[in-house]
């Protein structure tokens, strides 16, 4: 396992307020409102940063994988309208406006030279969170945002997105130019890298790869000049590089939201189920990594009087669906979908944004597409051979952990009764080298295939598996490429079977920045447009919308187990 690096989870200022009533008259009616910049830390505000934009952020599980094929829906409702604001809040109110301000106290201290460095490395950072939000919204207010505050605009237009990811490149090429080896950088208040230069180095370099991926159906000329100069070396392409962060267990507040919730209500809780798409891209090519993600079905009907004749269901997902037929609900329901295995139960886990895996995927399609030279099936095969590494420390780092979850998804059972659960367990989700080995030398699918957009599939297909638990990375995929595909519920009321595509701003907007609201709104097609089905500038694709092979199953009665 990497190395834990602890957290610093909260940055308090103590102000000491003397008791005086004359002698100090002045002082104490002086205001206290404002903390001016030579009282800020800017290595605390970073690890702030890091702790609220990573850690505990995505875990797999959420709303947003519904859409990329990576997870199910629950009580959420992945076709339900209305706002969705998280990402615009946490941007505008917490780190990016951090970092904005982190980027202005380098550049204003009387030691602005000796701050390039954490200046760059939260230009790099910044261009992640905002990139997070226009992927999420589209247009959005970006340059007259977030300033100092004798510049703060209170009414900021909103910036096309193609103008926003054009700054975005410039920043990630200006920050890592600008990495000055002789000089200090964050160190240790640096919880991603510690500081590194070279992997912050790597890490804009591989966010400009993505982010030019991104764009290539909208613009290729923009996508082909920054992939131009991103040589293999200059990119994040071993594990050790990868820019993640695994949580720790000091305090509650510090464990994976999972395993505190596993401890609070021990056998009560009840694993979500997987989801068809993530599970069916491993199981119909025999990847070794399916049982370390997935259980097997635990409902086994062949048992049942009467229901001889039903196959037992194995590895069985869930398709995406709304929730409003019951009779979709009765085929799948009743135990008969897969869930997720116990390892993503354990204690600590790692928190990526992002994973070399991603490099080798996203130069396959480069090369396959004629935007970069390359070898597509090499760099395609090299992806998959990380991300299968990458499975098999998840489990590795799991194994010690497992005994503790165990105790509590099993709580109430015997000691013995747990020890032969432990064992079994193990057993079934152990992932070795030589199956590893004997995939990547004999799978059909490690060779792309077929022309090249059967080809694309495949290489996003791959990558949705290794961006997991990044849900909000695998939504991007789906929505540029199409891929991979997802197989949905008929009822899919109120969006009528349209997968959304963005977020609508936040309805605050109207009443705070009306003005530029209704310009930006007017500039996507006015009335009825800001909603959750309406397409952004990079999502070009001609033809977005992959159907999938199968159709749901339904059922007018439950299945019966018992």
């Amino acid at each position: 396992m990497k190395s834990i690096i602890k957290i610093l989870a909260t940055v308090s200022l103590i102000l000491l307020v003397s008791s005086s009533c004359t002698d100090d008259f002045d002082r104490m009616n002086t205001s206290r409102s404002l903390i001016t910049q030579d009282l800020v830390d800017e290595n605390m505000m970073f690890t702030k940063v890091l702790v609220d934009a990573v850690v505990n952020y995505e875990n797999g599980f959420g709303t947003t994988g519904n859409w990329a094929g990576m997870s199910v829906s629950g009580a959420n409702r992945p076709f339900a309208t209305g706002e969705s604001n998280g990402v615009w809040n946490s941007v505008y109110s917490n780190y990016g406006r951090n970092l904005s301000d982190i980027i202005e106290i380098c550049l204003t201290r009387d030691n602005a030279a000796d701050l390039i460095n954490k200046k760059a490395i939260a230009r790099i950072l910044r261009v992640w969170a905002f990139a997070k939000c226009t992927d999420t919204y589209g247009d959005m207010p970006y340059f007259e945002s977030c300033l100092p505050v004798d510049q703060a605009i209170t009414t900021p237009q909103y910036d096309k997105q193609r103008d926003i990811y054009a700054d975005f490149f410039t920043e990630l090429k200006e920050a890592v130019a600008e990495i000055d080896d002789s000089k200090p950088s964050f160190g240790d208040a640096d919880i991603l890298y510690q500081g590194n230069l070279d992997k912050w180095k790597k890490f804009g370099n591989s966010l400009r790869l993505r982010l030019a991926l991104r764009v290539r159906y909208a613009d290729p000329e923009m996508a082909s000049t920054q992939l131009a100069d991103l040589d293999e070396s200059d990119l994040i392409t071993a594990r050790e590089d990868d820019a993640s962060i695994y949580n720790i267990d000091d305090f509650p507040e510090h464990e994976h939201s999972r395993f505190v919730d596993l401890r609070s209500r021990k056998a009560t809780v009840e694993k979500a189920p997987i989801a068809k798409t993530f599970l069916d891209i491993l199981k119909n090519n025999d990847d070794p990594r399916l049982p370390v993600f997935a259980d097997t079905v635990t409902a086994w009907f062949p048992q049942t009087p009467g229901y001889e004749d039903v196959p037992y269901f194995g590895y069985r997902g869930r398709p995406l669906l709304s929730g409003d037929n019951p009779e979709e609900g009765y085929a799948y329901g009743d135990n008969t979908v897969s869930r997720w295995s116990d390892l993503l139960w354990v204690q600590i886990q790692e928190f990526p944004l992002y994973k070399a895996s991603e490099t080798y995927f996203n130069l396959a399609e480069a090369a396959l597409f004629g935007l970069k030279p390359g070898d597509a099936q090499a760099y395609y095969k090299k992806g998959i051979e990380i991300a299968m590494a990458h499975t098999k420390e998840l489990y590795e780092d799991a194994v010690p952990q497992l005994p503790e979850v165990v105790s509590y998804f099993k709580a109430g059972q015997s000691q013995e009764e747990m020890d032969a659960y432990l064992a079994a367990l193990l057993a079934e989700k152990e992932i070795t080298q030589e199956e590893i080995d004997d995939f990547l030398e004999n799978a059909p699918v490690v060779t792309l295939s077929g022309s090249d957009e059967e080809k694309l599939e495949q290489i996003v297909d791959q990558k949705i598996i290794a961006l997991f638990p990044m849900e909000h990375e695998g939504w991007c995929e789906h929505r540029r490429t199409g891929y991979p595909r997802i197989l949905v519920g008929e009822e899919l009321s109120p969006l009528n079977g349209n997968m959304p595509r963005r977020m609508p701003w936040p309805g605050e907007e109207q009443l705070i920045n009306g003005e530029q609201y209704k310009l930006a709104l007017d500039a996507i097609g006015g009335e009825g447009m800001d909603s959750r089905t309406t397409s952004f500038w990079w999502e070009a694709n001609p033809d977005p919308f992959k159907t999938h092979p199968e159709t749901v199953e339904t059922r007018t009665t439950p299945w019966v187990s018992e």
